[in-house]
């Protein structure tokens, strides 16, 4: 009995780290170098797979993991899974034992690291250098890719995303012009952090109302790389199907 409760551990082991397969070292972090392509939680639970809009929308309505495949065909399972905000930020956890899901600062100190002229209250700006060096060199993967580049080898690819108000396959959202990366997201801690600067006091004054009142609580910080070789980061609502990358605990 306890040679098979130790060959259990061991297989379990073996599968949760067998779903993170290439990793590569940025500065003092490192980071999954493809999208996630999980479909169970750490601790071995199912995550939903919706294979068409209704199903999709259900689970966005129950505030329940999900995740699809881009136009829910399987045929674009290399661009990885695209999972809604109740999958990402679930206590059941979907990084596999040693990763997590990064939140907004995760993203500044890569961005940081590649452009060091990038601060806090500039984090919208467009940072050619740092936008481009996180894209995939292969030129098949992005529409236009004529961006100045360090060769992080973070190879974002452009998934798109999914949003319930679109129709697939009628309408191809975004792929191959933009890649879309869940954030966790702390309302009270980007707002407290983020917006020092006097300039930006009034948007964090907004931003805090919209906090006490309830008004950010269906959406989440997402971190974009665009088509051309800016990146943005954004708050979208949480039934929204994006990738996700990982970070090393």
């Amino acid at each position: 009995m306890k040679n098979i409760f130790t060959l259990c551990i061991i297989l379990t082991f073996l599968s949760v780290k067998s779903q993170v397969q290439e990793s590569v070292k940025i500065g003092n972090q490192e980071w999954t170098s493809e999208n996630l392509s999980v479909s169970k939680f750490r601790n071995g639970d199912i995550i939903n797979q919706s294979k068409n809009k209704e199903e999709w929308l259900r689970a966005g309505y129950r505030e329940e993991p999900t995740w699809c495949y881009y136009k829910f065909d399987e045929a674009d399972s290399i661009l990885g899974k695209l999972y809604n905000y109740y999958a990402v930020s679930s206590e059941k956890n979907i990084a596999p034992l040693g990763w997590k899901v990064p939140d907004f600062f995760d993203y500044f100190q890569l961005i940081k690291f590649l452009d060091p002229l990038i601060t806090y209250e500039h984090y919208l700006d467009r940072g050619t250098l740092a936008g481009g060096s996180l894209k995939s060199k292969n030129q098949s993967h992005w529409l236009e890719n004529n961006c100045k580049q360090i060769d992080s080898k973070f190879n974002a690819i452009a998934s798109g995303g999914y949003s319930p108000s679109i129709n697939y396959p009628e309408y191809d959202w975004e792929v191959r012009e933009r890649a879309y990366f869940w954030c966790i997201t702390d309302w009270n801690k980007i707002a407290n952090v983020v917006f020092t600067a006097d300039k930006f006091q009034d948007e964090k004054e907004h931003l805090m109302n919209d906090i006490k009142n309830g008004k950010v609580t269906n959406k989440a910080l997402v971190f974009r790389l665009n088509k051309l070789c800016d990146f943005d980061i954004d708050d979208d609502p949480k039934e929204r199907g994006y990738s996700v990358r990982l970070i090393r605990e």
